[in-house]
C-alpha cells in the first residue's frame, strides 16, 4: 500500500504567496511522515484561488527527494496538445515519478467558462485522451476528429517514462470503472463514494480486467484526519469539511453518484464509510479494509477550505504512526 498527499493548492481569502509557502510546508512534512507522494488536483475558474497543478508540482519536484508525483486534470477542459507538452516536461523534472488522472468533470458553471457544451463533455474526454497517447508515443500523424483536426510534422518533447505516464481515470459511474479498465492503467476512486459501492465496483473491475484482457491498478482518493479519537477528529475537521460537502451538494455534485453515494445528507453519514478518521488504530483497521479490496495506493485529502495549517500539519505527522503499519 502507498500514500500520498492531496495538496489543497487554493484559497481566495489568504496571500497567495503565504499559501505556497504553507503548501511546501506540508510536502516537506508528508516526506518527513512516510508518504510516498504528492498530488495536485487542477481546477478551472472555480473561483476558489487554485494555483495551476503543472506548474506547482513542476515547482515542489524540485525541493522532494524519492517522491512520487500525480497530477488530476478535467481533460474536456484541456487542449491536448498544450497539456501533452505539459505533461510530457513534467515527467522528465520528475525523473518518471509521474502518475496522472484524468476525468470528466461535472461543474457546469466550469464548461461555460470555456464556452464548451458539458453534454459533450464525454466525446471530449475520449478525443483528448487519444491525440495525448499519440502525441506521447509519435513524430508524426494526422487526427482528424469531432471536435480535433491536426497534423503534426515534427511531434514534442517525449515524456521520460514509455510509452507515457500511467493514467488513472477518476470515475464514479459503472460505466466510467468499465472504461479506465480498457482505455487506461488504473482506476481512481473518488471521495465521494462510499464502501459498499466500492466494494461492489472493485469487483466490476477485476471483471472487467479480465474482459479486456488488460492490466490496471486501484487507487482511491479518501478523506482523512488523524486525531486522538474519532470524536475529536470529527469536531476538528466539521466547520471546514461540512462546508466543503454542503457546497459541492448544491452544485449537484451528487448528480451521477450511485444512490448510495447522495451528498444531501448530514455531515455525520456523509463521514461514515467515506472518511479514513479517527485515532491511529481507526485508521489503520479502515486502511485495512481498502487494502482487502484490492486498493494499492490511496490519496489522502487532509485540509479543506479555510483550515488552519496548524491543524493540517498536526494530522499529517500523525500518519507517520499510520504508515508504518504498512512497510
Amino acid at each position: 500500500m502507498k500514500f500520498s498527499l492531496l495538496l489543497f493548492s487554493g484559497s481566495a481569502n489568504h496571500n497567495s504567496k503565504d499559501w505556497l509557502n504553507n503548501i511546501e510546508q506540508q510536502t516537506l512534512t508528508a516526506q518527513e511522515s512516510g508518504f510516498d507522494g504528492i498530488w495536485g488536483a487542477g481546477g478551472h475558474a472555480s473561483g476558489d484561488g487554485m494555483l495551476n497543478t503543472t506548474l506547482l508540482l513542476s515547482r515542489l519536484s524540485g525541493k522532494l527527494s524519492n517522491m512520487e508525483f500525480g497530477a488530476l486534470y478535467l481533460l474536456p477542459l484541456e487542449n491536448p496538445v498544450t497539456l501533452a507538452e505539459e505533461i510530457a516536461a513534467l515527467d522528465v523534472m520528475t525523473e518518471g515519478k509521474l502518475t496522472i488522472a484524468v476525468s470528466l468533470g461535472w461543474r457546469e458553471f466550469q464548461f461555460k467558462a470555456f464556452g464548451l457544451n458539458p453534454k459533450e463533455r464525454l466525446p471530449r474526454f475520449l478525443e483528448t485522451l487519444d491525440i495525448m497517447k499519440s502525441l506521447w508515443q509519435k513524430s508524426t500523424f494526422k487526427h482528424e476528429g469531432r471536435f480535433y483536426n491536426l497534423e503534426f510534422e515534427r511531434g514534442i518533447k517525449k515524456p521520460h517514462q514509455t510509452p507515457h505516464p500511467k493514467i488513472l481515470i477518476a470515475a464514479n459511474a459503472d460505466v466510467g470503472i468499465k472504461r479506465s479498465a480498457r482505455i487506461a492503467n488504473g482506476w481512481l476512486i473518488s471521495t465521494r463514494a462510499k464502501y459498499e459501492t466500492i466494494a461492489r465496483q472493485s469487483i466490476l473491475h477485476k471483471e472487467a480486467l479480465k474482459e479486456y484482457n488488460t492490466e490496471g491498478t486501484i487507487w482511491a482518493w479518501r478523506e482523512c484526519y488523524v486525531h486522538e479519537s474519532k470524536a475529536k477528529a470529527i469536531e476538528t475537521i466539521r466547520p471546514y469539511a461540512e462546508a466543503l460537502y454542503a457546497d459541492r451538494a448544491s452544485l449537484g455534485h451528487a448528480r451521477d453518484l450511485p444512490d448510495a453515494d447522495r451528498l444531501d445528507t448530514s455531515f455525520d453519514e456523509i463521514v461514515k464509510d467515506r472518511f479514513i478518521i479517527g485515532n491511529v488504530e481507526e485508521c489503520v483497521e479502515e486502511i485495512k479494509r481498502y487494502e482487502s479490496l484490492g486498493v494499492e495506493s490511496i490519496i489522502f485529502r487532509m485540509q479543506w477550505p479555510e483550515m488552519p495549517q496548524e491543524l493540517t500539519l498536526n494530522s499529517i505527522k500523525k500518519m507517520k504512526d499510520v504508515i508504518k503499519h504498512f512497510r
